[in-house]
């Protein structure tokens, strides 16, 4: 039986708020929010319950960490749901090169950065950072610390703060790379600590407004369009084509750095594409927040 009285089996929780059983769990683990009543190792969900997981489905859905909402009252949450789109958090794009940080990230369930690009090795990186995405940080994982691959990093991405993890360095080495403004940690480290460099060193490229909407939601919103008009797919759409573009221009900025000319033709188009997006960004969550079904 999927209903009990009040009660919720957690499959039937995870199908009504489009929160997986794993995360429901992770929740659980993490921020404390266990189930009303448990029968075995079978979890039951109240009513209540439900109707606050769906009301953080649709935060995080807008962009809102879960580790900014678990700890929120249900009042607050309503609230925070009334707010306007400007008040969504902006995630910084990070850039991750090597094994053993992809892994780290790819073991999480909740990250408060978005995972753009990601490089088996510096090696993979400088042959392919030309097609990366603008980065608002890169993390590289390094066996000894050196200033190269720091210079290397710079040249790709002059305007990504830039996050070096290492296991063995000089205190010359350490003296160099702190004098060059890169944050740095020695292995093993945690996550949340490489998440909390990254947000705090990571500053938007001026008059570049960042995406506030990953792919991912772009395409929720999207498929829960029931207008026949099409306005939201069609907004996606868009929002989807100067995603495209501006990439594009941030590469061929990157490309051009050597010669003033050119890169400032294409600072001006990256800079006036990202606003324009942002504007259709806050009109298609205008809209979105309007109906009920998102």
């Amino acid at each position: 039986m999927e209903e009990t009285g009040d009660l919720y089996r957690i499959g039937t929780v995870a199908n009504l708020t489009g929160v997986a059983v794993e995360r429901l769990r992770a929740w659980e683990r993490r921020y404390g929010f266990a189930p009303a009543h448990r029968d075995g190792r079978t979890r039951f969900y109240s009513g209540e319950q439900l109707q606050r997981l769906k009301r953080i489905k649709r935060l995080i859905d807008q962009g809102h960490p879960i580790s900014s909402l678990a700890g929120l009252s249900d009042g607050q949450l309503r609230a925070r749901l009334t707010q306007p789109s400007t008040a969504l958090r902006l995630l910084p794009r990070v850039g991750l090169i090597g094994l053993g940080v992809d892994r780290l990230a790819r073991r999480q369930k909740e990250s408060e950065v978005e995972i753009a690009a990601s490089w088996v090795n510096l090696e993979a990186f400088a042959a392919a950072a030309e097609t990366a995405p603008a980065l608002d940080a890169v993390v590289v994982q390094l066996p000894t610390l050196s200033i190269q691959p720091i210079e290397l990093i710079k040249e790709k991405f002059p305007r990504s703060c830039i996050v070096v993890i290492y296991r063995y360095a000089s205190d010359k080495y350490l003296r160099r790379a702190k004098d060059l403004g890169v944050e740095i940690h020695e292995w093993p480290v945690g996550w949340a600590e490489i998440e909390r460099a990254c947000t705090a060193k990571a500053q938007p490229t001026e008059n570049f407004a960042k995406r506030r909407l990953t792919d991912l939601q772009l395409a929720t919103i999207a498929s829960a369009d029931t207008d026949p008009s099409g306005c939201l797919g069609d907004l996606v759409e868009l929002i989807l084509q100067l995603n495209a573009f501006t990439d594009h221009m941030a590469t061929c900025l990157a490309a051009d750095e050597a010669t003033a000319e050119t890169a400032a033709l294409h600072r001006c188009a990256l800079e006036e594409t990202s606003q324009a997006r942002a504007r259709l960004e806050a009109a298609l969550a205008t809209i979105s927040e309007a109906s009920p079904l998102l």
